[in-house]
């Protein structure tokens, strides 16, 4: 690369450094601001979405793409990332996503701890350094970062009033979310949120019937204030279903 051309940069981003209070880890918190931010006293609504390493360019694009033609609010991205080497980054996916039991992977089961870091850490954080509406937050995951979010959505699901839940990567044979859904339907009678669900179609078959299931048990609860959409994207992959998901999902969580 020539020194001699500046490089291509994000206007209105910044990096900021978290340390859960719980478990010492520290965070990489990526964050977007809305254009105008700096000259307004309103409050936004806020997108929490993970792995920002891979996808922090891809959704503060595709948000503020949206919001210019005012097919979403203008919000407040955070991304919420991994402060480690690269080389470290599936180890921290599998302990942070993953609740206990789920693949039966070694170092894994930390979803628990990293929703608490959530909970108790990051959105304080969010609330006191940003012009964050406290009523208003969005979450977006992929994969293992979509399990989290079923995860969320099933034990704190006020932790967050959207859910965008791409291509959640559930146990082929005994899926730990589906009873997680069952547990959650035997001591609730509602299910307050707005949840989107996608995948694509050219995913491991598993992965797509899962959704399907785990539709039919929402349907079947009858949630009075679930508001639910889901989604398979005709010839997208694991991968390719992406940015499918964060526009769709966005799109259907704030109609």
């Amino acid at each position: 690369m020539s020194e001699q051309f500046p490089q291509v940069t994000i206007p209105d981003t910044e990096v900021r450094r978290l340390t859960s209070s719980l478990s010492g880890d520290e965070y990489k918190i990526f964050v977007a601001l809305p254009p105008g931010y700096a000259d307004t006293d309103r409050t936004y609504p806020t997108f929490y979405g993970l792995d920002p390493h891979l996808t922090f360019g891809i959704s503060t694009d595709i948000i503020r793409l949206l919001a210019f033609g005012e097919e979403l609010p203008q919000l407040i991205y955070v991304g919420i990332g991994f402060s480690g080497p690269d080389k470290d980054i599936e180890s921290y996916q599998m302990k942070n996503y993953v609740p206990t039991g789920h693949l039966d992977e070694p170092g894994s089961g930390g979803a628990e701890d990293f929703l608490r870091f959530i909970r108790e850490d990051l959105i304080p954080f969010i609330g006191s350094e940003y012009k964050a509406d406290p009523a208003d937050r969005c979450f977006g995951g992929s994969s293992l970062g979509g399990i989290f979010g079923l995860y969320t959505l099933l034990r704190d699901p006020d932790t967050f009033q959207r859910y965008i839940i791409g291509s959640p990567w559930m146990d082929s044979d005994d899926p730990q979310m589906i009873k997680f859904e069952t547990e959650y339907a035997t001591t609730h009678s509602d299910l307050p949120a707005t949840v989107f669900i996608g995948a694509g179609s050219l995913e491991p078959e598993f992965v797509v019937n899962n959704i399907l299931k785990l539709k039919k048990a929402f349907e079947n609860r009858n949630y009075p204030n679930l508001q639910l959409h889901t989604h398979i994207f005709e010839k997208e992959t694991h991968l390719s279903a992406v940015p499918y998901n964060i526009s769709r999902g966005l799109k259907a969580v704030y109609e």
